[in-house]
């Protein structure tokens, strides 16, 4: 592994010295606010405002801006969007855990994929869309999971869509490499067996090897955009990303996921989610699962 000075592996970022004392006075809260929310579809709350002061004065930091009336006009100058991506960067919050909530990635190896039969055409490929990827850990884990099960679905293929609105943690998600304590939760035959121990510089990171990566293809989608694919869906995880968005938006997305799911094919959200109270097409088969009917 190749050792890089800004790499976010590591954390490290070297960015321009600027004393930065953040004032945002209610008008440009609710400006940003709205912005926030145009973009990608979160509610910031007036309880969030001194995240958002927290979170800007790390971006303010790297542009070297000294007030929230410069940046603001930074990001109206942006005729190319690349701020308003570093923009969404810095206040998006990206937590996530190889095999969170287990009990998904049981139901794909247990309900799943011993039936693909039933839910992929003769020949046709498995496609799973990680809808919300972050650093990468639900679509690696989901690969793994691929691979402790290969007999089911060897003949056919199986392809991995991972994405995310972030490019920061995208960058991150290729890279795929992990501090030591991020892979703490894994089992250890599966640790041993997926993961490569970094030496010397690397010591203390792992990677996953190269059948892990190979499943896995990486791509920016803001999930508030209109997207389509060429092929649909047979199983899309979008977990603990709603939890963020209003009904409306919430609404919205889910048939936006409808679309693009096959027939019998199955949405994953967060446990502490649910579809209840909004509007859909789609079948309760458990907590936190549902599918589309034929």
């Amino acid at each position: 592994m190749k050792k890089k000075t800004n790499n976010t592996a590591t954390g490290s970022f070297q960015a321009p010295k600027v004393n930065v004392s953040i004032q945002i006075s209610e008008a440009q809260f609710q400006k940003l606010s709205r912005l926030v929310y145009s973009l990608c579809g979160i509610k910031l709350g007036p309880e969030k405002k001194d995240l958002l002061k927290a979170r800007l004065a790390k971006r303010f930091r790297a542009v070297g801006c000294q007030d929230v009336g410069e940046y603001m006009r930074l990001l109206q100058e942006d005729t190319d969007g690349s701020e308003l991506v570093c923009f969404l960067d810095c206040i998006t919050t990206n937590k996530t855990d190889f095999f969170r909530e287990p009990q998904h990635f049981s139901f794909l190896a247990e309900q799943v994929l011993p039936r693909l039969d039933k839910l992929c055409r003769r020949g046709e490929p498995l496609r799973i869309w990680s809808a919300a990827c972050s650093t990468g850990e639900e679509p690696y884990t989901i690969a793994m999971v691929l691979l402790e099960n290969r007999h089911t679905w060897a003949d056919r293929g199986a392809k991995i869509l991972a994405s995310d609105i972030s490019t920061r943690v995208l960058a991150h998600a290729q890279q795929a490499v992990y501090s030591m304590d991020r892979v703490e939760g894994i089992p250890r035959h599966m640790l041993t067996r997926y993961f490569q121990r970094g030496q010397r510089r690397w010591a203390g990171y792992v990677r996953l090897k190269k059948e892990v990566r190979e499943l896995v293809s990486f791509r920016r989608i803001n999930l508030m955009d209109n997207f389509r694919f060429s092929n649909p869906f047979h199983v899309i995880f979008c977990r603990n990303v709603m939890i963020y968005f209003d009904k409306e938006t919430r609404e919205r997305l889910v048939g936006k996921f409808c679309e693009v799911l096959c027939p019998r094919g199955y949405l994953l959200v967060g446990h502490s989610e649910s579809l209840t109270g909004i509007d859909h097409k789609l079948k309760f088969v458990r907590p936190a699962v549902y599918r589309k009917e034929v």
